[in-house]
């Protein structure tokens, strides 16, 4: 702990962090992301962990963060502290095809988030990926260092704020609004915070009391946003929004599943 507070400042912050942070428990992979809430995140700082192509940071931020219920709790304004996957993650996430597809190739088994909202707009999170499951003490242990890491992390980077943290190209804003417009050429507006909840993990009892509606809506709508998109399951939804990406990185149009879908059938 000394030695991360002498570090503040300087270029080993990051490295000497999550050294302190292993004394704790082996760590297998750890980020440090930058989270503009209306932009693209960036890695300050990261050690590979036992990656395979499908599931590494690069192919992380080309667009799978927006699914990540950790980005999630970023920029809907979660309180800054220490977060474990069970804290953030829908009900439904690993039978989701996000994590069935991306997180799993991660090798990944638990995940502890710091979370430090730097400014309005901006977060930090300290990533520490385990490929074991922690137990209850193990992780509160880690929660208990949560004031002093925030404490360091906010010395360290004072003064950082969204207005200055990244130029955010006309690339990086389509990317960035694919998953809010993914869908809104073809579905209603309630249509589409469904078809999107569906893809960050929710069940459909979870989608009922998120959105204060009965099951068997749930039930209804998914079958119309399916019909819409002429499609018949979550797996064909998640590949959509995959394959989609790619005209947000190259078309003009609002919804992504547009100039895709106009392209493709």
């Amino acid at each position: 702990m000394a030695r991360v507070t002498e570090s503040i400042g300087h270029a080993g912050f990051a490295a000497t962090l999550f050294e302190a942070l292993g004394c704790i428990w082996p760590i297998q992979a750890t980020t440090l992301y930058l989270y503009p809430h209306d932009g693209m995140p960036s890695a300050l700082f990261e050690l590979d962990g036992p990656w395979l192509p499908q599931g590494n940071v690069r192919q992380y931020l080309s667009g799978f963060y927006l699914l990540d219920p950790f980005y999630g709790a970023c920029v809907e304004g979660a309180v800054s502290g220490c977060y474990d996957l069970a804290d953030v993650a829908p009900d439904h996430f690993e039978h989701s095809e996000y994590y069935q597809s991306f997180y799993r190739h991660s090798h990944l088994e638990d995940e502890l988030n710091y979370i430090l909202q730097a400014s309005k707009g901006l977060s930090l999170a300290v990533s520490l990926a385990f490929t074991q499951k922690l137990d209850a003490a193990t992780s509160q242990q880690f929660k208990r260092m949560a004031p002093w890491v925030l404490a360091v992390l906010a010395k360290h980077f004072v003064g950082l704020d969204a207005q200055g943290a990244r130029f955010e190209s006309l690339l990086e804003q389509r990317i960035h609004s694919a998953l809010n417009n993914f869908g809104s050429s073809l579905l209603t507006e309630r249509e589409c915070r469904i078809a999107q909840l569906i893809l960050r993990g929710h069940s459909t009892r979870s989608l009922a009391e998120r959105l204060g509606v009965s099951e068997d809506t749930i039930k209804s709508h998914r079958k119309h946003i399916y019909s819409k998109l002429d499609i018949g399951t979550q797996s064909e939804l998640f590949s959509l929004f995959i394959d989609s990406l790619a005209e947000a990185q190259g078309g003009l149009s609002k919804d992504p599943l547009e100039s895709y879908m106009s392209k493709n059938r």
